[in-house]
């Protein structure tokens, strides 16, 4: 198991079926400015919102960020007159992030002897958490921050724990961590038709406020019709890639038998498999799915159904058991609170899904 250290700091961030008329000029018809406010028009979507701003309609999610308030839980829906900022997507702020450090071992790790809130990040998932971005991803970065933004100005120190498994069980929940970082909250109001991982996390932990708002989509090929509804899902064959959670399809009943699961070990393979009709379905959040379709060139065969699309919140967990985790909980969340109140956290955001998109579209 190999950890790498983040220093700590001890002191303290679709459309809705266009049935109505409009006087305004649909963002298809005409080019967006960024930097300003733009009204929905009949016929928008956010991807074609982000199609007119920046010439990629795969890049709403950026704009869904800046509006997550304003849009709601269902980034496929927006309605006529909604006023949306559309953010441009350079001259970011340079981050106040805590430096990543040399990399050490678990036994030089021994527990702090005075009060630390400790936390533990995966890797290898970019743009979220990957030690060899800088600030070490975006949720290491806002966790970063947000700590060192909290009211309680406890010390942290976030580690790098490249055995993902290992997180929830034993580190978290026998105390060796406190929190451990970038998580999907399964939906626990419907727990009975979650599968029994799901269930865990729902009676096990805490959970932050959300860090992330990162929108799911469920993709087909571009020759069919659009699909509008979860119920035309059902008995096809849907691809979603090994070690990814199942959750948000178990909420919507797309689960054995009432579709078949294609599970292999690279999102690409899934959009390969969608074109050549091995399968009916790719299940996959959009920033991975721009990214694997732009690997494998098949996004102008796939097609993204944006009345399915759904908002998948990314946490930082607590047991439930921690002595000091009520504390600890609401130490997070007030950093996390204060940056989002400064703006310092869309900040974060907007450079991490900047520079993924430079980096996975060339």
């Amino acid at each position: 198991m190999k950890i790498s250290t983040i220093l700590s700091a001890t002191t303290g961030t679709a459309a809705l079926a266009a049935a109505f008329m409009s006087i305004s000029t649909s963002a298809a018809a005409q080019s967006i400015q960024c930097g300003a406010t733009y009204t929905v028009a009949a016929g928008d979507s956010l991807s074609k919102i982000a199609a007119a701003a920046y010439d990629d309609a795969s890049a709403f999610q950026i704009i869904y960020s800046a509006n997550a308030d304003t849009v709601g839980p269902n980034p496929g829906v927006i309605s006529v007159g909604m006023r949306l900022e559309v953010p441009c997507l350079g001259d970011t702020v340079a981050s106040t992030a805590a430096a990543l450090t040399e990399e050490v071992g678990v036994e030089r790790l021994p527990f702090p002897d005075t009060r630390q809130i400790r936390v533990a990040q995966g890797s290898n998932w970019a743009p979220f958490a990957n030690e060899e971005q800088a600030q070490g991803g975006m949720i290491t970065e806002i966790a970063n921050v947000a700590l060192g933004n909290s009211a309680g100005g406890t010390p942290y120190k976030i580690d790098f724990i490249n055995d993902w498994g290992a997180h929830l069980t034993p580190l978290v929940t026998d105390h060796a961590y406190d929190f451990s970082l970038s998580w999907f909250k399964p939906n626990c109001d419907q727990i009975e038709r979650l599968g029994e991982d799901s269930q865990f996390r729902c009676n096990n932990f805490d959970w932050t406020e959300p860090m992330f708002e990162q929108v799911f989509g469920y993709y087909t090929r571009a020759s069919e019709p659009e699909v509008t509804a979860y119920e035309q899902l059902l008995g096809k064959v849907v691809c979603r890639p090994s070690g990814y959670a199942t959750f948000q399809l178990e909420e919507n009943d797309l689960k054995e038998p009432n579709i078949t699961l294609i599970r292999p070990s690279d999102p690409g393979e899934c959009f390969t498999s969608l074109v050549a009709g091995d399968v009916d379905v790719v299940a996959l959040a959009v920033d991975a799915a721009d990214g694997a379709m732009v690997a494998t060139g098949t996004t102008d065969q796939i097609r993204l159904n944006e009345g399915l699309a759904q908002v998948l919140t990314i946490h930082g967990v607590i047991a439930k058991n921690n002595p000091q985790g009520k504390e600890m909980l609401a130490e997070f969340n007030s950093g996390l609170q204060a940056i989002k109140d400064t703006g310092e956290w869309f900040e974060i955001v907007r450079r991490h899904l900047t520079e993924f998109r430079a980096m996975t579209q060339g």
